[in-house]
């Protein structure tokens, strides 16, 4: 918590999406692959919001034990009219995770934002991603924005998975498709995402923007090369998160 009242500091415009409340309502929860699902809701008005960003969700009148909320990324983007979320629910979740997984249609949950500054502004002409795991989802959400609204910034996303568990995949290469603009280099080790992330600093330096979204280690592993490799603070951005 003490991280994102720091970056909101930093950020306050993009972390004044924090006090907007919005009920929603489940639609369906969708198997993606292995143990990932996502789950879609809906409202009578959504709130405003720049595809890459997050939202804490609370589940009201559920018996949760431990902590009652839980930050997801946004991976639906703003066209889709519908907040999706992706997330791991393994064989033994958490009690949040269970009560999610377990809404039945029509059930009401609770957002607060979304916010955040993980997204991808005007005066980023070359945006370098690199996504783990289920850090694709504010990937999926921005992918999808600049297939609808197409821009001249270009996007670079390193996809890292396990085989055969890239998450999207095929929505990412029908958006790839459409704008010219967005490239998907698909791995499955941290080897070859150093060397494709070393061969993208090579190639633009601080011409570029890089956003990293992840496990929290492997996240601090590129921020820190990134530094190391002579990139400006101002120009890596990540999400917050602490976990899944």
């Amino acid at each position: 918590m003490l991280d994102v009242i720091l970056r909101a500091c930093r950020h306050p415009i993009s972390y004044s999406g924090i006090r907007r409340i919005t009920t929603l309502t489940f639609k369906e929860k969708i198997h993606e692959v292995g143990d990932i699902y996502s789950f879609i809701f809906t409202a009578e008005k959504l709130p405003d919001w720049r595809a890459g960003q997050h939202s804490i969700f609370t589940i009201p009148g559920r018996p949760i034990e431990d902590k009652t909320w839980r930050p997801f990324s946004i991976a639906s983007a703003p066209h889709e009219n519908e907040i999706r979320i992706g997330t791991i629910v393994g064989p033994e979740p958490s009690s949040f995770k269970h009560h999610l997984s377990t809404l039945n249609p029509g059930d009401k949950v609770r957002m607060f934002g979304p916010y955040g500054e993980l997204y991808v502004n005007k005066k980023m002409r070359h945006v370098v991603g690199v996504a783990g795991g289920i850090g694709i989802t504010p990937f999926r959400s921005i992918m999808a924005d600049l297939a609808h609204a197409p821009t001249s910034t270009k996007l670079t996303l390193i996809y890292s998975a396990r085989v055969d568990q890239h998450v999207y995949k095929a929505e990412l290469e029908k958006w790839r498709s459409q704008n010219p603009n967005l490239e998907v280099i698909y791995t499955t080790t941290p080897e070859e995402v150093n060397s494709e992330l070393t061969k993208q600093v090579e190639r633009h330096k601080n011409a570029a923007h890089y956003l990293l979204s992840g496990p929290p280690k492997m996240i601090e592993a590129l921020r820190d090369n990134l530094y190391k490799s002579g990139i400006a603070r101002n120009h890596v951005l990540n999400d917050p998160f602490k976990g899944y």
